[in-house]
């Protein structure tokens, strides 16, 4: 007979415990009225929450090592309402890492009855709103409570094989959370099922269960090693997460026996144990990983975590998801992100390009919007052009030792297959970008560099296609209208006409060869490139000033210089400070459609190479008249002149400025003003063709911003 063992003295401590939580469900979800004067927004939205009902959960005791049921006392006098009726925080599925986080409040507990419930209000921001129609539609139906435990009471089981019971006598609430997975099935619709009642009366949902103990040594004459089936087909066992052996909730402080356990037995349950302690050791050093980014949220999910039996895998999960939240939340760049901003390589073959646009053209320093690097480039000193395409193969892994000079061209152009194979390259080489970006910075140097003398009195503009462009003239607007008290405004009316013009595209092939290598040949890298930067220049000069001599008609038929647009002189005359103030009082007095004055003041004066001496005369603050009547007033002096030889004969011209009224509009094709490069490895020729492509277009606008003289 085993030995009997005396009652025990209850014993009081204390202990740090971390935030538990337990779920219950949803209930009683209703929206509520918009308040007087809310006609525009969404109702909020409002249900009772039932956030505790006493049913018990396994836990594990880390401290004894044993599993045991933790039950929360459902009283007024057990629970501490003080933050719930204050408003705790309702959460999505216990995270706090964020305000958005917090997708409701609860308040007015009320505990009766063995049941906890709070009145709950979610927010009417937009990323609530799915949880919000999910409720509505019993979608989400279970809640989760984290709370705090004040005060505990532990209860030995009645037999060896039953758990201990861990009574909450007194605890707090912390936070409310929805979420997807329940522990306590009895907040669920019931279906047709067997069940299992505890000491208080409260079912629990059980199922069917066959349990094998193998290895148990049953001391028998027949078999003394035997292995032992138990069938409990025909009785019931609590889910895994209430599980309950007869009654554990009954406290036995009475004298009980212990029977031993077989080795084999206690084995068993040390390795279960372990594993268990594995378990939670993994899920601990998984989540304090991320401590560094997490902070103290870690301690909350670990407690969650290991609650929940997750298995390792599934926690890593878990903790990836957070780190993924937070890291929304917080946009930030790491410390130890890592960026290349350029290799060798990239180095090697910009140097390779200052060089050659220096042995183009010595002495330069810049070359296009960069800086020449003539440091790096004396690396390439001496070299012609064969000599750089062999670093070119060498770069690309080849070796280009036995190789002729023509080959070596084929090669690193990319030209020939053979070739390629012949100086056993890698990959392609990298001489035709340097090529390409050479020739292209030396065309939008040049084309920078060119004269364009339009630019200051004409407006610029970029369209986005080929199709006719409508530029509306835009008039003055009307007049205010006096408003007296209380009454209403008027809308301001404006007229408009329209000119419409589109682009032309020009341009032209600059081609490098494989004999221009062999040759060293540098025409393709200096004189072609300037020659058609210039040539594209001049040809928008060529159209500008093209309008003025045109006179073409405009939107209303009439020229654009013209006695009907008041802009053109009676007769010609030479620039003198009779003719320039007639000129301005002219431009001064045009009107807009609507009749008012425009007070327009020219700003620039165009004449051609035959009027630049009287031009610069008439204009300059130190011309030293013969009489006080001759000296030039200030308001001419702040012409500025612009001379082009395009202006033909003796015509001069007023314009106001650009930004004052529209004059002459000139545009590119959107993203590719100016020169446009592109390249193709050759085909039509052996060698790189680089394409010079030039948008282009110019039209006028506007005929009150622009005078014209005949001249004499």
């Amino acid at each position: 007979m085993p030995t009997a063992t005396a009652p025990q003295p209850p014993q009081t401590r204390s202990a740090d415990m971390p935030l538990a939580s337990l779920q219950m469900a949803v209930r009683n979800f209703t929206r509520a009225d918009p308040a007087e004067g809310e006609t525009t927004a969404a109702p909020a939205a409002r249900f009772e929450l039932v956030f505790a009902a006493g049913a018990p959960v396994r836990r594990y005791d880390w401290n004894n090592g044993r599993y045991y049921l933790e039950q929360l006392e459902v009283t007024p006098e057990a629970i501490n309402l003080d933050r719930l009726e204050r408003g705790a925080p309702l959460l999505n599925s216990h995270y706090a890492y964020s305000l958005e986080d917090q997708i409701g409040v609860c308040d007015q507990p009320i505990v009766e009855a063995g049941v906890g419930t709070v009145q709950t209000q979610l927010s009417r921001r937009d990323s609530v709103r799915g949880i919000v129609q999910d409720l509505e539609d019993r979608v989400i139906r279970n809640v989760s409570v984290g709370y705090a435990r004040d005060a505990i009471e532990m209860v030995a089981p009645s037999n060896e094989a039953g758990m201990w019971v861990y009574r909450i006598t007194r605890w707090t609430p912390m936070e409310v959370s929805l979420v997807a997975i329940p522990a306590d099935m009895d907040c669920q619709v019931r279906s047709e099922g067997e069940y299992l009642q505890d000491n208080e009366g409260r079912t629990l949902r059980t199922y069917p269960c066959v349990i094998t103990d193998t290895g148990h040594q049953i001391p028998t004459a027949g078999n003394p090693a035997a292995t032992q089936t138990r069938n409990f087909e025909s009785t019931t066992m609590p889910q895994a997460q209430n599980l309950a052996a007869g009654n554990p909730a009954a406290a036995d402080t009475t004298t009980r026996s212990a029977p031993a356990a077989p080795d084999h037995a206690e084995a068993a349950r040390a390795a279960g144990i372990q594993a268990e302690r594995t378990r939670q050791t993994e899920i601990r050093a998984a989540v304090q990983a991320a401590r560094s980014t997490l902070g103290a949220d870690v301690d909350a999910l670990s407690t969650r975590l290991i609650d929940a039996g997750v298995g390792i895998d599934e926690a890593r999960r878990e903790v990836l998801e957070a780190l993924t939240q937070r890291s929304n939340a917080t946009a930030s760049r790491g410390a130890t992100s890592i960026r290349t901003v350029s290799d060798e390589v990239e180095v090697t073959r910009s140097r390779m390009v200052d060089a050659i646009a220096l042995r183009a053209q010595p002495g330069r320093t810049q070359l296009g919007d960069r800086v020449i690097d003539i440091a790096g480039a004396r690396a390439f000193r001496g070299m012609d052009l064969i000599d750089m395409a062999r670093r070119s193969i060498a770069m690309a892994g080849g070796n280009s030792d036995g190789l002729t000079r023509r080959e070596i061209a084929l090669a690193a152009l990319n030209l020939d297959s053979d070739a390629v194979r012949s100086a056993g390259m890698h990959g392609t080489s990298d001489f035709t970008n340097v090529l390409a970006n050479t020739i292209s910075r030396t065309l939008r140097a040049a084309y920078a560099l060119s004269p364009r003398s339009f630019t200051g009195w004409a407006r610029r503009s970029s369209n986005k296609d080929f199709k006719e462009k409508a530029v509306t003239q835009l008039s003055d607007l009307g007049k205010f209208e006096k408003v007296k008290e209380g009454g209403e405004y008027k809308y301001l009316s404006f007229g408009d006409s329209a000119e419409k013009y589109s682009l032309a595209k020009s341009g032209g092939i600059i081609a490098v060869t494989w004999e221009a290598l062999v040759n060293d040949d540098m025409t393709a890298f200096d004189r072609l490139p300037v020659m058609i930067a210039e040539e594209a220049a001049a040809s928008e000069g060529d159209i500008v000033y093209g309008i003025l001599s045109a006179n073409a008609a405009m939107a209303d038929t009439v020229a654009l210089f013209h006695a009907d647009h008041s802009n053109l002189a009676g007769t010609g005359a030479a620039i003198n400070l009779t003719t320039l103030g007639a000129a301005r009082a002219a431009m001064r007095e045009q009107t807009g459609p609507q009749g008012r004055k425009l007070n327009l003041e020219p700003s620039f004066l165009i004449v051609g190479s035959n009027k630049e001496v009287e031009a610069y005369q008439y204009t300059s603050a130190q011309f030293v008249a013969a009489k006080n009547v001759d000296i030039n007033p200030a308001s001419n002096t702040r012409l500025e002149v612009v001379v082009d030889s395009r202006v033909i004969g003796n015509a001069w011209y007023l314009s106001a400025s650009p930004g004052r009224i529209d004059t002459i509009e000139y545009a590119y094709l959107e993203g590719e003003e100016g020169l446009f490069t592109e390249r193709k490895e050759g085909f039509e020729v052996d060698g790189l063709m680089i394409k010079a492509r030039h948008v282009f277009a110019a039209k006028a606008i506007d005929t009150r911003g622009l005078y014209k003289n005949g001249g004499n």
